[in-house]
């Protein structure tokens, strides 16, 4: 992550082709994501985000946009500005 040259976001079919190329198996027609979709280290990752730094109001097998950006940030290496993802959670508490 680096607030300075991060990115907000990804072009969808970015960050939807590295995550087939990393083992998803689900529909991408949705906006969220089926952890159970992914093969076990990459649902673990996911797990872990969704534990760690969502706001979650739904199930925790949906995996939103802003956390299947961070974790394809994560996979791919890229820098991507998560503060101010973080800090909206915390305006809204």
């Amino acid at each position: 992550m680096n607030d300075l040259t991060g990115k907000n976001s990804f072009p969808k079919n970015e960050y939807q082709t590295n995550l087939i190329e990393r083992g998803y198996v689900g529909q991408m027609t949705k906006a969220n994501l089926q952890k159970g979709e992914f093969p076990p280290p990459r649902k673990f990752l996911f797990h872990t985000l969704l534990i760690c730094v969502s706001n979650k109001t739904t199930t925790f097998n949906e995996i939103l946009l802003k956390i299947q950006y961070l974790g394809y940030a994560i996979m791919a290496k890229v820098d991507f500005n998560y503060s101010q993802e973080i800090s909206m959670i915390w305006l809204k508490m």
